[in-house]
């Protein structure tokens, strides 16, 4: 199963900066602070995980299927698919647009008066 889409470096930190702006609006400072926080947890276990195989992998000269090293992960083996990127560009603005319904439901319970 492929998580991390095919697509070019810059197109994909832009996706991440395009969302991270429809965030921003949305949420207080401490709900951005605590969202951004937990993102970055995520990404550290993911850069320590993937340099301590780099660093097994190196020292044996091998890789695991499962969890490839860098230089033999087939990067670019259907970079070039452009059905694949298309599916990619749909998957996201399906993405995007239920992050907006989302914020819009979000925005409507906000505003509701509820009593407790």
């Amino acid at each position: 199963m492929r998580l991390v889409p095919s697509t070019p470096a810059g197109e994909f930190i832009l996706s991440t900066i395009i969302i991270g702006y429809l965030l921003i609006d949305e949420m207080t400072p401490t709900e951005q602070n605590s969202l951004g926080n937990w993102f970055m947890l995520i990404g550290q276990v993911l850069s320590t995980n993937s340099a301590q195989q780099q660093v097994l992998n190196n020292r044996t000269h091998t890789s695991n299927r499962s969890n490839r090293h860098v230089v033999n992960d087939g990067f670019g083996e259907d970079y070039e698919n452009k059905d694949d990127t298309k599916q990619q560009m749909e998957m996201l603005k399906r993405a995007i647009e239920k992050m907006r319904q989302e914020i819009d439901n979000l925005n409507k319970l906000k505003n509701y008066p509820h009593s407790l």
